[in-house]
């Protein structure tokens, strides 16, 4: 069973598509995909980022039978508003259970670059108001902790400014981050100084589940 999330999670899933589309821009978009292209080339490999396998989760709430795991597989795909919106911690233990040996995680997981004042500040208001949001560095450290070992190339932070200008202008439907960058802003931060970016990864389960 995995934690209830807030009311907010629905708005933020029923407006996802159109809002990713303001949230990164078409290069983001490309380098995504290409990254995800080369790690499940000739693979067997299972799509845990779509909205429509985020909403089942979220309208189940039990884990794997809420998306129709099949299991084992030799990759799955971590990515999408699935990666946002639950703990790293939980999805990447469910996704140590559904692979085979030498089993596989790609993942594409929002983030900040780091503890940066307005950074910590963001990760305060959105953990309080909608869910957790980690460093690049804790992620890496859940990660670990999962029984996986991240290979050094090709995973890193990537930064995607284009979530502050959306953000900063009120452009997304779903509002929860704008009230959050407000927040920031009367307590005397600047939003566009939030380290915001993702973590492109690729860590291998040795002894699969």
């Amino acid at each position: 069973m995995l934690l209830p999330l807030p009311s907010a999670a629905c708005d933020f899933l029923q407006h996802y598509a159109y809002d990713a589309q303001l949230r990164w821009s078409p290069d983001d978009f490309l380098a995504q995909q290409k990254f995800v292209a080369r790690q499940t080339e000739a693979k067997r490999w299972a799509d845990w980022s779509t909205s429509s396998a985020a909403l089942q989760l979220l309208q189940g709430g039990q884990w794997p039978a809420a998306i129709g795991v099949g299991g084992p597989c030799e990759t799955i795909l971590l990515a999408g508003p699935m990666a946002e919106l639950w703990a790293a911690e939980d999805l990447l233990c469910c996704a140590v259970e559904q692979l085979q040996p030498v089993g596989q995680v790609v993942g594409i997981i929002p983030c900040l670059r780091d503890n940066s004042p307005e950074s910590q500040m963001f990760m305060k208001l959105t953990g309080a108001t909608l869910w957790a949001y980690q460093t690049a560095e804790e992620l890496l450290e859940i990660i670990g902790e999962a029984g996986l070992t991240v290979s050094s190339e090709p995973s890193g932070f990537v930064a995607v400014p284009r979530f502050n200008e959306a953000v900063q202008k009120d452009e997304l439907r779903f509002k929860g981050f704008h009230e959050v960058f407000l927040r920031l802003e009367a307590e005397g931060y600047d939003p566009m100084e939030v380290g915001w970016g993702e973590l492109r990864f690729v860590a291998e389960c040795p002894n699969g589940s």
